[in-house]
This record gives C-alpha cells, sequence and structure tokens, in this order.
C-alpha cells in the first residue's frame, strides 16, 4: 500500500506571503528613496507589507504545528515563511520602539518665540509639550558663540555641505543684521526634510538658532528632525572650538633688536 504524502499547504501559503512582504518592502523603500513614489504610497505599501508579514509568521507556525502531527512535507517553506515573516517585522518594530522612546519632532526649534522661517516646509502643529522634546534632546538650544557673526555663518554653511544637505537659500549676516541659511536634507529613508538656521549678532559675538520640519505631513517623524539637528550643533561646538583655537594660537611677533646707534649714551658699553 502507497502512503500519499503531501505537502502542507500552510506552507506554500506562509512561503508565498513572507517573500511577498519581503518584495513588497524592499521595492517600495528603493522608489521612495529615488524619489519614485510619494511618501504616502510608501507609507501605505510598508503597512500592506507589514500586514503580510505578520501573517506569514502566523500561518508559518500553524504549519509547523500541522508538519508535526500529519507528517506532511513543507518544512522547508514553512521555515522561510516563519523566519523571513519574522524579519520583514523588524522596520515595525523599530518603528514602535522609536515612537515610544522619543516624541514627534516633525517641526522642530531652538527659537520657540521667533523660529526661523521655512521655505518649502509647511509648519507642522503636533501638540508635543517643548519641556518633552528638551527633555529627549537636551542640546537643542539657542548657541551663543564669541565669535563673528560672519565666521559664525561660515563654519554652520561649511558644515551643512559636509553633511549632503541642499542648500536652498542663503543670506549671510552683517555686523549688525541677522543671516539666514535653508536647506534641504534626505533622511535614510527618503524622507525629505527642511533644516533653518538664523546667525544674529550678539554683544558678545552671535546667536544661532536651528529650526527642522518635514517637507510632507507627517504624525510622528520618530524623533529624527530632533537628532539630526541636535549632531549638527554639537559638530558645531567643535568646529567654533577649533575656530578659537587656531585664532588664540596666532604667534606673537617678536620685537626687533635696537641698533647700538640709538641707545643712550650712559646705555653703550665701555670702551677697553
Amino acid at each position: 500500500m502507497r502512503i500519499l504524502v503531501r505537502t502542507s499547504k500552510l506552507a506554500i501559503w506562509a512561503r508565498r506571503l513572507a517573500l511577498f512582504s519581503a518584495a513588497l518592502i524592499l521595492i517600495s523603500t528603493g522608489l521612495h528613496f529615488f524619489g519614485q513614489i510619494a511618501a504616502d504610497v510608501f507609507e501605505i505599501s510598508l503597512v500592506i507589507g507589514t500586514v503580510s508579514a505578520g501573517a506569514a509568521f502566523l500561518i508559518g507556525m500553524a504549519a509547523y504545528v500541522v508538519l508535526w502531527f500529519t507528517g506532511d512535507r513543507g518544512w522547508a517553506p514553512a521555515s522561510v515563511g516563519l523566519l523571513l515573516g519574522l524579519l520583514c517585522l523588524g522596520p515595525a518594530g523599530i518603528v514602535l520602539a522609536l515612537s515610544e522612546f522619543y516624541p514627534s519632532t516633525a517641526d522642530v526649534t531652538t527659537a520657540l518665540g521667533a523660529p526661523p522661517q521655512l521655505l518649502e516646509a509647511q509648519p507642522n502643529e503636533s501638540g508635543i509639550d517643548p519641556e518633552t522634546v528638551l527633555a529627549s534632546f537636551p542640546n537643542l538650544i539657542t548657541r551663543a558663540y564669541q565669535i563673528p557673526p560672519q565666521e559664525l555663518f561660515s563654519l554652520g554653511q561649511s558644515l551643512v555641505r559636509a553633511n549632503g544637505w541642499e542648500i536652498l537659500a542663503a543670506t549671510p549676516p552683517t555686523e549688525t543684521s541677522t543671516g539666514q541659511l535653508n536647506a534641504l536634507r534626505r533622511s535614510l529613508l527618503g524622507f525629505e526634510n527642511e533644516i533653518a538656521f538664523r546667525v544674529s549678532p550678539n554683544p558678545i559675538g552671535s546667536l544661532i538658532d536651528l529650526r527642522a520640519a518635514s517637507l510632507d505631513p507627517v504624525y510622528h517623524d520618530l524623533g529624527d528632525n530632533g537628532r539630526a539637528i541636535e549632531a549638527f550643533l554639537l559638530a558645531l561646538d567643535d568646529r567654533v572650538s577649533t575656530y578659537i583655537q587656531d585664532n588664540m594660537a596666532q604667534p606673537v611677533p617678536e620685537e626687533p633688536p635696537v641698533p647700538e646707534s640709538d641707545l643712550a649714551p650712559d646705555a653703550q658699553p665701555d670702551a677697553q
């Protein structure tokens, strides 16, 4: 008598859903990074991919149980569905962790009363308490440096270029007027954000304020803007410190020796 060994349909469907989820997440991420699809389409694709990955993981677990009792074939496709589905659930887990750890910084600034003006991004009223943002990003405060405004603006502009941000507009300051720079920053996943910094003259040197806002309306940016401008300010601190050290380390010129003919008669040495 020939025993018919079948392949579990649950295992097959677990693998199909896991492969579909992985392909959807990877392709949509690449297309969004290169600007081929809009942010809302990318977010919908991620939701569909995450739901498919969760279904693949659960069906894979169910296939394991069925295969254990029936002895059917399908351990390999069930394992693909289980492990690949779990891997595709990783981004969703990271998003949940970041949303719990960081407040939304979809529109964040160091100057709450009069933030720098935006050129392309729309103001985002996230309703987040500024004290909550400051607790997570303690370096997001107005900086005061004892250097001229023009030099501070130049240091900030060079740092923007070093970060690879696209400069939208730049108006250098003077000794009596403020200057501002607006730039476009792309996150690792392709989301676009506008960064603006304003340099103002100060009696002891100059002040700088920053603002970062998402171009597309988002409910929660997972603290991305906050981390970006906090890192910018810390890097600017280092550049300003280096600038001050280099300018204070300039050698003092030595005084030329006084010729003997210019010495007073009493100061000339006695002739032997």
